[in-house]
């Protein structure tokens, strides 16, 4: 294998999300197909399974589904799916260029980097977000949100790859959540 073949294994090693226990929808597999010199091909399959943020707080379920919608329009998150019996909120997945409401792309998802600069910031990027709303034990909630992100560059005829969160868009959900209970 050349390290050329390596390098690029890695690079679409460490774009998979971490594992975790908990039940969220598993993403589908994705197969990377890596050329070599001299025509030689390799391949290998990453399997993600994206662990979704979670914050308790001391507040009941109710109480915390009752602003989710307004901390996700605060976001510019549109809600394409509510689902109020499962607590349950989802943008069904959208292409987005370089900003989420008035922020930049790049400080919520990393899809790499070029000299130019961070490629989810000037790439076409299809992404999803989930939250949910659950029980925690008496008078307390836990809100699961789940990021998943692909890019492609506009200027190449190429399919997505994937991206990772960087955690911030989980934990400004989280922030503003707790923000509406502030005494």
């Amino acid at each position: 294998m050349t390290r050329l073949t390596v390098l690029l294994l890695g690079v679409g090693a460490a774009c998979a999300s971490s594992s975790s226990s908990t039940t969220p929808p598993a993403s589908a597999p994705q197969s990377v197909r890596v050329s070599g010199g001299g025509g030689s091909a390799t391949g290998t399959r990453i399997d993600p399974s994206l662990a979704p943020h979670a914050t308790t707080v001391a507040f009941p379920v109710e109480d915390i589904w009752r602003f989710l919608p307004f901390v996700w329009d605060s976001l510019g998150i549109p809600k394409v799916s509510i689902d109020p019996k499962s607590h349950t909120l989802s943008n069904g997945g959208m292409k987005i260029r370089q900003r989420l409401g008035k922020t930049p792309l790049s400080r919520f998802i990393d899809c790499g980097q070029t000299q130019i600069g961070p490629n989810a910031d000037s790439y076409e990027v299809f992404l999803t977000v989930t939250s949910q709303v659950v029980a925690a034990g008496t008078g307390q909630s836990t809100i699961a949100t789940v990021v998943e992100a692909a890019a492609k560059p506009l200027n190449f005829n190429q399919e997505y790859s994937r991206c990772s969160t960087r955690g911030e868009l989980e934990d400004r959900i989280a922030k503003g959540i707790k923000g509406q209970f502030k005494p």
